[in-house]
């Protein structure tokens, strides 16, 4: 498989969105720590991650989920020449912490308001910091 991870980026970022206006916390949340990761994905593919056949990152390191991936984004994108890309995201320190791919499996009830705020406002300098990276011919 190819991933797509652009594409992928943007399905969540706006089902996420729909999902909040609905009041639909968990799942918004959910899928924009998804958003997220794969809007850091894409923009690590254009600055030379490499992929195994099935389409995951090659390096053990980048086979995380957003809670782990935002730092070590910074560190990829600064070494790999990336580092106006990394400093987009500086802007929001850590705001994945406490999200977790396993919640999906919690309840709706377990998910605060305030931590989806930040997890939107992290999705969301993600997708600039993708957007920057379309838009400086990195993908």
């Amino acid at each position: 498989m190819n991933p797509d991870f652009a594409d992928a980026a943007e399905r969540h970022w706006e089902d996420g969105e729909l999902l909040l206006t609905a009041q639909r916390l968990a799942n918004a949340d959910h899928l924009l720590g998804l958003s997220a990761e794969c809007s850091l994905k894409a923009v690590m593919l254009g600055l030379g991650m490499t992929l195994r056949p099935s389409g995951a990152p090659e390096e053990r390191r980048h086979q995380v989920h957003i809670n782990r991936l935002w730092d070590e984004f910074q560190t990829f994108a600064s070494d790999r020449g990336g580092a106006h890309y990394a400093a987009i995201l500086s802007r929001v320190p850590a705001p994945f912490d406490g999200w977790n791919i396993s919640d999906r499996y919690a309840s709706r009830a377990d998910i605060e308001p305030a931590s989806v705020s930040r997890h939107q406002l992290g999705a969301r300098r993600a997708r600039t910091c993708l957007q920057e990276a379309m838009l400086d011919g990195v993908l």
